[in-house]
């Protein structure tokens, strides 16, 4: 779920973000996991994830920026949290040095970017090590669309190394991978 207000409100916090500057009520990306597996809640408790956007190498704790924001829209959320754990922009590139200040993204996520990460090549999934692939947010169609880099990673290299051009179905339908291929 994307909490952000309305359109006005989402321009001025990302705006003020990408200047560096932290926004009081930033757009904050939210997900119950056990929506889609069941399995992740425990005697009625059900874990929330949420990150919201900060300025790039941010040090604060996140937790009562993001908790605050969730309560605007769902009032009486706070009652309901049972514990919490937040880890700063700055924390997240000691975590994975490749989130670089924080920024789970790979960068700046431009136009140019959209088309050309990580570098102008036909097949932006293939390195020059035999056999090695690339499917990160690093890859297009970038983050955000979440499970297509690898989709597309794992095409190239059914294409490369076992000469597969036509993707096998995959999903519930039969003719989902005809559409694609």
């Amino acid at each position: 779920m994307h909490l952000g207000g309305t359109h006005r409100e989402i321009f001025a916090a990302e705006t003020a973000v990408s200047a560096g500057v932290p926004a009081p009520e930033p757009f904050v990306l939210l997900v119950d996991p056990s929506v889609a597996d069941p399995g992740r809640t425990r005697r009625g408790k059900r874990p929330l994830w949420a990150y919201a956007h900060v300025p790039n190498g941010d040090r604060s704790d996140p937790t009562q920026l993001i908790t605050s924001r969730i309560e605007r829209y769902a009032p009486g959320f706070t009652d309901t949290v049972i514990a919490g754990r937040g880890i700063s922009a700055a924390s997240y590139e000691v975590y994975n040095p490749n989130y670089v200040g924080g920024d789970i993204g790979g960068g700046a996520m431009t136009l140019r970017q959209s088309v050309l990460r990580p570098a102008p090549r036909w097949d932006p999934y293939r390195t020059p090590l035999p056999g090695v692939y690339l499917c990160s947010a690093s890859t297009p169609p970038g983050p955000g669309v979440h499970g297509m880099s690898g989709y597309l990673a794992a095409l190239s290299a059914l294409r490369h190394e076992f000469g597969v051009r036509k993707p096998p179905a995959l999903g519930p339908c039969s003719h989902t991978a005809a559409h694609l291929g």
